[in-house]
């Protein structure tokens, strides 16, 4: 059966027998999405009865999963309980592999940081970049004191292309050794628990979803920083990895007909003008290359006002105008988040020299949001969004439910996610 979101992203309930298990998913992320909120406001909310409600309430309760937080006051008649997600009703991990460096996050269920660990990667090569990876996940449940059956599962981001967990393209790696990489079955072999490896800007646009700016913002074009530039999409409150998972590559945009020669064999790409690797090259004169130039360097130089890279801030802030305004035409989103791994010192001036930006195309209504915003905990998200990766699937439409009154069946030794209906090995 497939659900279909409200226009308030709220997945809707029903009274009928045979869905008691949606049902329960539909409460769930209703109390996570709102949370705090009454028995009387989730019946308003999703369309169930207080009286359905509260025996949902009562097994989601039992099962770990939400929490009786308080009494709402001020109130007429007697104090209304309030509902909140049970920090410890489970855990996800959430890996990321950026330029030069894996981190590593270990969050409870209301994507509280529990542990986490970022390291170097100095050797580039597949094997030993999962195993470390798979290290990483390991050292953050011994780090937690997290059983690994508490676990629901562990996101990777990556800042390539991946299809059905393998891997394809490769922005950062740049070697021929990672395409067609199993990367995701090594992690599952390595840690042992359900893994899902998803395009970095992707999982950047799911952490801003569901930590950041998508808790008051509907759809949203994600720009996402690593060594290149890629791009997250975030329609009426789901996203979209397009029919290979290679939406939002906007780094490959052409904005300069004829420009420079890109990777991917084009001419006048954006990432040629706007990512760190384009500041970079910039300095890195004769003897280097630009992936040898470190993000303090290129800070330093900015603070110093190197000539070198402002010539470049204006080139990038033209060229980015561009973007964003062909990024609106194609999608209309309610704004333009930019973040990821470009230093803060840097993006803060991309932003600001950015400003003003082209016309827009299609009239905003008073929108009260900016059409370009900075990402919240931008340098974080990559690993936040792939912590959120098993729930933000989980919950998605379309994924398969079990009846949770039926035995455990495989795929499922969870309570938590059996009583959700949950088998993530059923996409």
């Amino acid at each position: 059966m497939n659900l279909r979101l409200d226009r308030e992203g709220v997945l809707p309930g029903t009274n009928l027998l045979q869905t008691r298990t949606l049902n329960r998913r539909a409460v769930f992320d209703a109390v996570r999405r709102s949370g705090p909120i009454t028995r009387t406001e989730l019946a308003q909310s999703i369309g169930l009865t207080v009286q359905a409600i509260s025996n949902i309430a009562a097994e989601l309760e039992e099962a770990g999963l939400i929490r009786q937080e308080g009494r709402r006051s001020g109130q007429r008649g007697q104090p209304a309980v309030e509902l909140s997600l049970n920090p410890k009703g489970g855990y996800t991990i959430g890996l990321s592999l950026a330029h030069q460096r894996i981190t590593g996050l270990l969050v409870d269920l209301t994507g509280s940081v529990v542990a986490s660990e970022t390291r170097p990667l100095p050797e580039r090569d597949p094997a030993t970049t999962a195993d470390a990876l798979g290290e990483l996940a390991l050292r953050l449940l011994l780090a937690g004191e997290i059983e690994r059956q508490q676990v629901w599962g562990v996101g990777c981001s990556v800042p390539g292309t991946v299809e059905n967990g393998t891997f394809w393209y490769d922005k950062v790696q740049e070697g021929d050794d990672w395409t067609k990489f199993p990367l995701t079955a090594r992690l599952e072999d390595l840690t042992g628990i359900k893994t899902f490896v998803e395009n970095d800007a992707t999982v950047a646009a799911i952490g801003e979803r569901l930590y950041g700016i998508g808790r008051s913002v509907r759809s949203f074009f994600y720009l996402h920083f690593n060594l290149g530039i890629g791009g997250g999409l975030v329609l009426d409150g789901q996203h979209y990895r397009g029919a290979f998972g290679g939406a939002g590559e906007i780094g490959h945009l052409i904005v300069k007909p004829g420009g420079r020669l890109c990777a991917c064999g084009s001419r006048g790409c954006l990432e040629q003008y706007v990512s760190f690797y384009a500041a970079a090259e910039t300095i890195c004169g004769p003897t280097r290359t630009p992936d040898e130039v470190s993000s303090e360097e290129l800070v330093a130089c900015m603070l110093d006002d190197d000539p070198r890279l402002t010539v470049w801030l204006r080139e990038a802030a033209h060229y980015l105008r561009i973007a964003i305004r062909n990024i609106e035409a194609m999608f209309d989103p309610d704004t333009v988040v930019i973040g990821g791994g470009l230093p803060a010192e840097i993006l803060d001036r991309l932003i600001d020299a950015t400003s003003p930006l082209l016309p827009a195309m299609i009239h905003r209504h008073a929108s009260p949001h900016p059409r370009l915003m900075r990402a919240e905990h931008s340098s974080e998200l990559p690993a936040l969004g792939a912590a959120a990766l098993p729930i933000a699937i989980a919950l998605q439409p379309g994924v398969s439910a079990v009846n949770a009154t039926t035995s455990s069946p495989a795929g499922i030794d969870n309570p938590a996610l059996l009583t959700l209906g949950i088998d993530l090995g059923r996409r």
